[in-house]
């Protein structure tokens, strides 16, 4: 069969179908591995969705990443740090009373807070603090998968710019250069990209990229450790384990835009740190990246297939922010529908025909 795209996905993918002695495999990566955004993420894992769809999805799917320690080769690095919502008016914490009823009968429910009982916020609010959420080292993921498979499969690096199909089936795929990769299994797991790529295939499937910018700061004496989502002010922060502070503001940027860092950016989020957070006055940016959210309309992910496209193409894609905590149990159910015709649950959820259909699985925490 043939993969398209070497980020977390497709990596994950190939790794679950070695383990099932599948070897007949051709992974393409139009640049490097993990190029795109499972290598410009926050890393950062949560069991808090808006959709009971997504909540059931992140608490099986961060069982599953937390199990595959025992696995890897590299050690992911995974922690709890926990996530920590301000709530600075009142239709927001009546939002979150509503939320929180939906975690508990999860057994994943947070509590409600005062702001003030966090010494590092100079927020007076009422804060919602999830514990259960975390962090992990993304690298470690890719690199512990792309070791195990790279002697196994072959790696191709080439851009696809068409997706072969004859007869209702497909057959390939086409690359720039003109060469033809022939094979009647084919997913697609390019992120941001997969849209574009299915066209080719006159699919017309709605994930898109939205450009975002991570930065990192000097490190500072205390640890901030849950990851803090501020609505007023539009920013989320964190820390590292060296105590640097990563995070972003919240700026939509549609389209597939040079993956460069705004200075003026830089400059906003370090303004709107400094009116939440104590004792940074004068702190600098060490590094920044941007990045793509592979978005789709209602903001939920994307797998498996659908009934009218040509036989043997799959997707997994349009994780809208969520796509690296959640790869290894992807490629997971992936592997199990195409090589073994298992269809879990979430396969059909979360199936592309839900556009046509009009079965949208509506994610407002996107994050």
């Amino acid at each position: 069969m043939i993969i398209i795209g070497a980020g977390g996905h497709g990596l994950s993918l190939a790794y679950h179908l070695v383990k099932k002695g599948i070897r007949d495999i051709v992974l393409i990566e139009q640049n490097r591995v993990g190029y795109g955004s499972s290598g410009r993420n926050a890393s950062r894992y949560r069991y808090h969705f808006y959709s009971k769809e997504n909540t059931e999805f992140a608490l099986e799917g961060i069982k599953y990443l937390i199990s595959q320690r025992r696995e890897l080769k590299y050690n992911p690095l995974i922690y709890k740090t926990g996530y920590l919502w301000l709530l600075d008016n009142e239709n927001l914490i009546q939002n979150f009373r509503k939320l929180h009823s939906l975690w508990t009968s999860y057994s994943i429910g947070g509590e409600f807070l005062e702001c003030s009982e966090f010494e590092f916020l100079k927020i007076d609010e009422t804060c919602y603090f999830a514990p259960q959420d975390g962090a992990f080292h993304h690298d470690y993921i890719i690199y512990s998968y792309y070791d195990k498979i790279k002697d196994k499969v072959s790696i191709k690096y080439g851009k696809v710019v068409k997706i072969l199909q004859n007869n209702g089936k497909s057959t390939g795929i086409k690359l720039e250069s003109g060469e033809e990769i022939k094979d009647n299994i084919i997913v697609v797991t390019a992120g941001a990209w997969s849209g574009e790529l299915l066209k080719t295939s006159n699919i017309n499937l709605p994930i898109y990229p939205d450009r975002k910018e991570i930065f990192i700061t000097e490190d500072v004496k205390f640890k901030i450790k849950p990851l803090v989502i501020d609505f007023k002010r539009e920013i989320y922060f964190s820390h590292t384990l060296k105590g640097e502070i990563i995070g972003g503001i919240e700026k939509e940027d549609i389209g597939f835009k040079e993956f460069s860092v705004s200075f003026l950016d830089s400059i906003e989020y370090l303004k709107r740190l400094r009116e939440v957070v104590r004792g940074i006055d004068g702190i600098g940016i060490l590094r920044g990246w941007s990045g793509y959210y592979e978005m789709t309309p209602d903001h939920s992910h994307v797998m498996g297939y659908d009934n009218n496209w040509p036989e043997g193409l799959y997707v997994d894609a349009g994780y809208s922010g969520h796509g690296m905590m959640f790869a290894p149990y992807s490629g997971k159910i992936m592997a199990d529908l195409i090589a073994d015709n298992r269809k879990n649950k979430f396969i059909q959820i979360f199936s592309p025909d839900r556009f046509k259909e009009e079965k949208l699985i509506e994610e407002k925490m996107v994050i």
